[in-house]
């Protein structure tokens, strides 16, 4: 019997996954990430489509966790597809999903994760589960059965860590993950991501704590509001400095108390007052959360207000690494930050705040499941470093395509045919642009003087994932253009060679500046120069 999984968006690093797996009469949904740059708002609309025609095969939402990555869409598509399709996920994870989406709270329904003897029955699908470590409150590995077909959906996975905290990591975790892995059946595959692969597992904010220099400045700390793991780990850290957290988005502080508890973490979240009421020292630890959406804004509406000195002497700590399309949105709360304090640490690209996963992890999973095949979602240039020591066959799947099992068969997902625009150009051309992305550099310049004068420079990344600071780097260019780039440029040489020699030089100083400057290697760049 015929399978297939649906890959709408989630190929490529820091997207929102939107995924599902299809039988001849029943589909199952289990990823909507939502994606914010055009590229991607254009690749969704056709996962949403695709539902809209399918609406009557539709049996479930399932929600592995409560990442911005994959749950953005879910209140679109309810509106979409009717708010009658149940949603399945983790008892934790249910608490979080009626905060976010009141709407849904009465479909949202909690799985037993424990019972293995017991699966879920969805059309003709069986569904089992296990509480899955990781820095995702509720987070829940989910194999899907289907025939003699087992799909094993595990993200977002940590099987060690610093942190000794029942609410995410299980005393019981290992021999229950181990039951869960064996119950897979002839043909077994992993969905997995790739997102933040490094080679140690670093993944801890008591590492980071070593290299704030100084508490003796009000530290004001910035986390996603799914980010369990490093919200937990700062709690801890404040009872270790014997300080109080403050956390300034009251809509958050009902539910973090629900999920702490009796435990005794409870006790150093301040008491619910005005968060900055004149008190003294360095007592206070501030916590700021948010979502991928609304983080920026509401780090402007809480410093509005504040007097420029107070703010001056805030410690920021920044920990949001740049996920679904926020690198710009990253580099502009930086540089905001830096016109507020002169105090800004970022650790948002840091291992010690990842919300990736450890290669070790990953190696030890592939070991023991042991799959016939992988796909692997959020994928990046870097993790060509990983690949050889990884002992799988991977499977790689475009977004917008289909993959058939048993047959291995990829086909392309035909879009609604309309007017073409340049997004829609972006998105046929994308498998063309590689894992690096691309980077295009538009240059004007204009002869006075027997110099020639750079007049504007335009930077149009693509599917580059990394924090490029655009008005940073158009700065660098133009202290190139003199020194670097014309210095022994005479007018009275060929138009071809000028505009050459100055493309070849500046490609290679992109290259090193941004190996050097984030980590990130696009190849060639495209430079373009128009000269008057």
């Amino acid at each position: 019997m015929k399978i297939r999984f649906l890959l709408f968006s989630g190929r490529w690093e820091n997207e929102g996954n939107f995924y599902l797996l299809e039988s001849e009469k029943n589909i199952l949904l289990l990823a909507t990430g939502k994606d914010y740059s055009l590229i991607g708002s254009q690749e969704q609309q056709v996962g949403r489509d695709y539902l809209k025609e399918n609406r009557n095969k539709i049996r479930a939402i399932i929600a592995t966790n409560t990442n911005w990555q994959n749950i953005g869409l879910l209140a679109d598509i309810g509106r979409e597809i009717g708010f009658q399709i149940p949603i399945y996920t983790s008892h934790p994870s249910k608490l979080i999903l009626s905060h976010l989406f009141p709407r849904l709270r009465n479909k949202i329904i909690a799985v037993e994760a424990w019972n293995f003897s017991k699966e879920l029955k969805i059309g003709d699908f069986s569904l089992s589960f296990v509480p899955l470590n990781g820095y995702l409150l509720g987070n829940l590995g989910v194999a899907v059965h289907h025939s003699q077909s087992s799909f094993y959906f595990l993200e977002g996975f940590i099987f060690s860590g610093l942190l000794n905290n029942k609410i995410l990591f299980a005393s019981n975790f290992w021999p229950n993950f181990q039951q869960f892995c064996a119950r897979k059946r002839k043909n077994t595959y992993l969905i997995t991501n790739y997102w933040g692969l490094h080679w140690q597992n670093k993944n801890s904010l008591f590492f980071a704590a070593k290299r704030i220099p100084s508490q003796e400045r009000p530290l004001f700390f910035i986390f996603y509001d799914f980010d369990w793991l490093h919200i937990l780990e700062l709690l801890e850290l404040a009872r270790v400095w014997k300080k109080q957290v403050q956390i300034l988005s009251p809509e958050f502080i009902p539910l973090i108390k629900q999920i702490l508890g009796k435990s005794s973490l409870s006790e150093v979240l301040a008491k619910e007052r005005s968060p900055f009421d004149g008190k003294k020292g360095p007592e206070k630890i501030y916590l700021l959360v948010g979502n991928p959406e609304n983080i920026e804004q509401k780090l402007l509406d809480y410093l509005a207000n504040l007097p420029s000195e107070q703010k001056a002497n805030f410690q920021f700590i920044v920990g949001i690494p740049p996920v679904i399309g926020g690198e710009m949105r990253l580099a502009r709360i930086i540089d905001y930050l830096y016109t507020q304090s002169e105090y800004v640490i970022n650790f948002s690209k840091k291992e010690y705040l990842s919300l990736g996963v450890s290669f070790y992890d990953l190696k030890l999973l592939l070991q023991l499941l042991q799959p016939a095949g992988t796909i692997i979602l959020q994928n990046s240039y870097k993790n060509k470093n990983f690949l050889p020591h990884l002992p799988d066959r991977f499977l790689t799947l475009n977004n917008g395509c289909a993959l058939d099992f048993p047959a291995h068969k990829i086909s392309p997902l035909r879009a609604k045919k309309s007017l073409i625009s340049l997004e829609e150009i972006l998105v046929e051309q994308r498998s063309n642009l590689g894992q690096t992305g691309l980077l295009i550099v538009l240059l004007t310049a204009d002869w006075e003087d027997k110099q020639l004068q750079l007049k504007e420079v335009r930077v149009e990344p693509v599917a580059i994932s990394s924090v490029l600071n655009i008005p940073k780097f158009v700065n660098k260019i133009n202290g190139w253009w003199s020194t670097k780039l014309v210095s022994d440029i005479q007018k009275e040489d060929p138009l071809k060679i000028i505009k050459k020699a100055v493309e070849k030089r500046l490609n290679g100083l992109v290259r090193n500046y941004l190996s050097s400057e984030h980590d990130l290697n696009v190849g060639e760049a495209l430079i373009l120069l128009f000269i008057h």
